[in-house]
């Protein structure tokens, strides 16, 4: 199983003398939300942590490796020292009062809290209380926090005695994983320190009844998501061994209007019609009940558009709004949606004002043939569209590897990096098949398990824009691989391909086929597509004019050879090469020609000897001619 390498090593305690005070104990962890690992045993560490409120004070640390998260991006400052006094080399690690965990898993790992562990820590007297509270300014743009420190012995550390005070969001939610490995739920997720991640240094010695007040005054972090979310954490810990001798909370603070779009709906991902009729949700966070707002929506850029709500909405509450129908163009969209004007006032929370969804009108079918072979660096190519509801790993445009070796770029699944059970999904543009005959799709795969995993792919085709699909090809792990197990992340060489063939005779005569590639993740090893190549053999009128005129010479072809042709009418032209595994070896796109003789010359110096098939496509018709390179 993979996992991310971890190597820290334990801390030892000094020993003191033990206090009057009860403690809390303070659960750290460095986590990820690109790390599997982290996902894996954060829920039950996350279940113990909320069944010890009462005895645990919480903080975690969003780490910058191994990939994306957001919330790191927006805190790193605070949290790499944090990683660099721990000596945290992996994550997810999680020290209980400054000391790494050991049990069944690796040493620091989280699952080695139990709540054995916990119940002797809350058992060990603390030299000190904490009191620690916070408020908001009246316009809830800035923090006034108060932290009371009081010796409830005589202590003397055994170094530097540090206090840190951190800003937490209590929950965070996602509606799509900000990172890979599939949450979308946080909790007590470290915002800001106060007055940095050095913390505030205290005095040497104390005795009983001393005390030092701390007080931070600051802006409310423009990152934040929720301000009603907003919790303070402090604790106090002897550098001298990093053991933590008192920690302190002060729980989230209500606020009294705020309102927000969490959810847009009426809006398939993918749809054939140009027209829909959208939905939003509102919910009220505030404390007040919600009589009015303004909903606010968009197209891409285009103009702002605002309906009036009225009603009346408890705490807590939401509202779904229908909101008029909409129109726009074939291609790829974004729907945006915001609240504002709540009660017709002020918004005191506006970080979770807004919602966009991002959706597709596919349009109509064109004419076979499509040949794709992922040449062209925008990815996806135009008319194709990718869905990767977990927001994680997906299809992306792999260079350095192609089909049979034959070319330089492909289609790649990252299944290396992608939780199990993740599903994304590449669509084609549609096609017309009306009048077709002998309508096959071929295509190129590779493709390697980690181990034994049954990471899949399928290709699936519907003719009612989407709403039942059919498969018509499915492979997955041994069977679709085709290339030896490997620990180490896939990447094909030209001998690890497989040409695969799919009939879709059964479609002849549909005028709007739609074809997807759906990758279902195991956790295994990455998967491989190019080539794409599905043509119509129908020869209607003005296909038999230009099959007539169509003239390759010399057949067989040496280094060169001169494709001549006459078109009824100025069109445009794609010369197209195929070998005999169906492989793209030559894409021309000549762009738009006159009406007229036409020629292009063909240099075929690089291509084996053997049997090739030459598509001349001229705009919707395409003739295909048998050739040969014989040198």
């Amino acid at each position: 199983m993979k996992k991310s390498t971890l190597l820290v090593s334990m801390l030892a305690l000094g020993t003191v003398a033990f206090g009057q005070s009860q403690r809390l104990v303070l659960a750290e962890e460095f986590t990820q939300a690109s790390c599997g690992p982290c996902a894996a045993q954060n829920p039950a560490y996350n279940a113990l942590l909320s069944a010890n409120t009462s005895k645990v004070v919480s903080i975690k640390y969003q780490t910058n490796w191994p990939g994306t998260d957001p919330m790191n991006v927006q805190t790193q400052s605070f949290v790499g020292p944090r990683v660099t006094y721990y000596s945290v080399s992996g994550v997810p690690d999680s020290p209980m009062d400054g000391v790494e965990q050991t049990g069944a898993s690796y040493t620091g790992a989280p699952a080695n809290y139990t709540q054995a562990a916990i119940d002797a820590e809350y058992a060990v007297p603390s030299p000190f209380t904490i009191n620690v509270s916070h408020t908001f300014s009246p316009d809830y743009d800035s923090i006034f926090i108060t932290c009371v420190i009081t010796a409830s012995q005589n202590f003397t550390p055994v170094g530097a005695l540090k206090a840190h005070v951190a800003m937490v969001e209590q929950t965070i939610d996602f509606a799509t994983p900000p990172g890979t490995n599939g949450e979308t739920e946080f909790f007590n997720v470290m915002r800001k320190m106060y007055p940095s991640a050095a913390g505030t240094t205290l005095p040497t010695s104390w005795t009983t009844g001393q005390t030092q007040t701390l007080t931070f005054a600051s802006a409310i972090p423009t990152y934040i998501y929720r301000k009603a979310e907003i919790g303070i954490v402090a604790f106090i810990q002897d550098d001298g061994n990093k053991s933590v001798k008192q920690a302190g909370y002060s729980v989230p603070q209500p606020i009294p209007v705020d309102i927000g779009a969490t959810a847009v709906a009426g809006i398939p991902l993918y749809q054939c019609a140009t027209s829909f009729t959208p939905t939003v949700t509102i919910t009220n966070f505030g404390t007040t009940t919600l009589t009015s707002c303004d909903i606010n929506y968009k197209i891409d850029a285009g103009a702002i558009q605002t309906m009036p709500w009225t009603g009346s909405l408890a705490s807590g509450a939401t509202a779904t709004v229908t909101l008029p129908a909409q129109t726009t163009t074939a291609g790829g969209h974004t729907f945006t949606s915001y609240t504002s004007n709540p009660n017709g006032g002020t918004d005191f929370d506006g970080a979770n004002n807004q919602t966009v969804k991002s959706f597709a009108i596919v349009g109509n079918g064109a004419s076979a043939p499509l040949v794709e072979g992922f040449t062209a660096t925008a990815f996806p190519p135009a008319g194709w569209f990718i869905s990767n509801a977990d927001n994680g790993p997906t299809w992306t445009r792999k260079t350095g590897a192609g089909g049979f070796g034959t070319s330089t770029a492909c289609a790649k699944m990252d299944f290396y990096n992608s939780t199990s059970g993740n599903v994304d999904e590449i669509y084609s543009k549609n096609l017309d098949l009306t009048g077709a005959s002998g309508v096959n799709l071929t295509f190129n795969v590779a493709y390697a398990q980690y181990s034994t995993e049954n990471d899949k792919i399928e290709v699936k085709v519907s003719t009612n824009c989407g709403a039942t699909w059919a498969t018509v090809y499915n492979k997955a792990g041994s069977t679709l691989s085709t290339a030896t197990a490997t620990t180490s992340a896939f990447t094909p060489t030209a001998t690890q391909w497989r040409a695969e063939t799919v009939s879709l005779a059964s479609y002849i005569g549909q005028s709007n086929v739609m074809i997807k590639f759906v990758a279902t993740s195991a956790y295994g090893n990455n998967a491989y597509i190019d080539d794409i190549n599905i043509t119509n053999l129908a020869t209607g009128i003005a296909e038999s004019a230009l099959e007539n005129s169509l003239n390759v010479y010399p057949n067989p072809m040496t280094d060169n050879a001169t494709v001549s042709f006459t078109l009824a009418e100025s069109a445009n032209v794609n010369v197209v090469l195929v070998n005999a595994l169906g492989q793209v070896v030559i894409n021309a796109e000549l762009g738009s020609m006159s009406a007229g003789e036409q020629s292009y010359l063909l240099n075929t110096e690089a291509l084996s000897n053997g049997l090739y098939f030459l598509n001349v496509q001229v705009g919707k018709n395409t003739i295909t001619k048998k050739v040969s390179v014989n040198k």
